[in-house]
């Protein structure tokens, strides 16, 4: 990197560059990459495009916010990869079959994966793996706890569209220049390949209005709302919850019982 100038983060960007070169390669690693279209957002200077790279992905295409890294990575790869200068929430892949790779600022963890997973108007990845902040991924990770559920809308909606979600690695705050004030874990998600699209939609429509309030119960929630109370009363206490139950407390298998 003695090529790259000194690089100044910039705060209103939630920049925190990457430099513990065990965690990029435990993330360029954590899917199959070589001979696949690879889409990377927010690649910053390019240290971890520099660890894609090596292993050879069909395509690899980098979408950047910001000018100044645009800059660098556009004297740096001159050849064979596709840079774009570009809002991530506004980009829409062309490929049918990619994987995601981000490093993001934290504060847009949440709609980067509800716009590549819950897409309309392109085909959703066939895995992505991200990193955010720790206390975001445990969240994510609670349905493995199926006994004590303590469960949001996001880490349902992820559920809902993955096969599976895994730990990759944890990554100490330390590993970035500057330092954030959390330490960060890094996911993967394995997309389903067949999804009950309108069962979604319905389910994030209920999930949107259950966790208006997370510390409000279900039922508190529910009133004013479209939904049919006598229904969503009767359906918990036929599913054996108390009244008061609060939506983070009821199980994944039973919010289909509620449509």
């Amino acid at each position: 990197m003695s090529d790259i100038p000194y690089i100044r983060a910039k705060k209103s960007l939630g920049q925190n560059f990457l430099i513990d070169e065990g965690a990029l390669s435990d993330i360029a690693h954590a899917i199959e990459v070589t001979g696949k279209n690879i889409i990377e957002v927010g690649p910053g200077y390019g240290a971890l495009t520099d660890e894609l790279i090596e292993q050879k992905p069909e395509t690899l295409t980098l979408v950047e916010l910001d000018t100044d890294m645009i800059d660098i990575l556009e004297k740096k790869y001159t050849t064979g990869i596709k840079i774009l200068h570009q809002d991530v929430l506004q980009f829409s892949p062309t490929y049918e079959q990619y994987s995601v790779i981000a490093n993001i600022p934290y504060y847009i963890t949440s709609p980067i994966l509800f716009h590549f997973l819950y897409a309309s108007s392109f085909t959703p990845p066939e895995s992505m793996v991200i990193m955010m902040q720790e206390e975001v991924g445990e969240k994510i990770l609670e349905w493995r706890h199926p006994k004590k559920p303590h469960h949001s809308l996001l880490s349902l909606a992820m559920e809902e569209a993955c096969e599976d979600i895994e730990r990759v690695c944890y990554v100490p705050r330390t590993s970035f220049d500057p330092a954030p004030k959390v330490d960060s874990i890094v996911l993967r998600f394995d997309v389903k390949k067949n999804r009950n699209r309108e069962q979604e939609r319905n389910l994030i429509s209920l999930w949107k209005i259950a966790f208006a309030h997370p510390r409000k119960t279900l039922l508190s929630n529910m009133k004013g709302s479209v939904c049919d109370i006598a229904k969503i009363r009767a359906d918990i206490e036929r599913l054996g919850y108390d009244e008061r139950v609060r939506a983070e407390a009821i199980r994944r298998e039973d919010w289909k019982e509620f449509l």
